[in-house]
């Protein structure tokens, strides 16, 4: 009889519904891993440094070019200085110019104690 009993509560546990099992929840998965995360961080933080490099050499380039057309414009205006200096040097050496300088100060001209002396 024992076993008898024995079978029915085998039975009896059988019929019983289980209780509410509790569902398998699966992990959830994020958008990025931390791989991932890490890797878009380095590309961002490389390409921000390179963004910043290129800035600063255009910026030095424009700052060159800058002082090239400075140095150009100041070389321009002492040239035109230059050759102002050289039409006045032609000017006031004319011949005519000296002799009429010459006779308002009271000197005579000789053409027997003119010497020729070229260059």
């Amino acid at each position: 009889m024992s076993n008898l009993a024995y079978q029915v509560q085998n039975q009896q546990m059988k019929l019983q519904p289980e209780r509410n099992p509790k569902p398998v929840q699966q992990p959830s998965r994020k958008l990025f891993t931390k791989g991932e995360v890490i890797l878009w961080g380095a590309m961002g933080v490389v390409l921000v440094a390179g963004l910043i490099w290129l800035i600063s050499l255009y910026a030095s380039v424009y700052q060159a070019t800058a002082e090239v057309v400075a140095t150009q414009n100041k070389i321009t205006a002492e040239t035109k200085v230059v050759e102002d200096y050289h039409l006045q040097v032609t000017e006031l050496s004319n011949p005519e110019r000296i002799m009429k300088l010459a006779k308002e100060q009271g000197f005579i001209f000789d053409d027997k104690n003119v010497k020729v002396v070229q260059d």
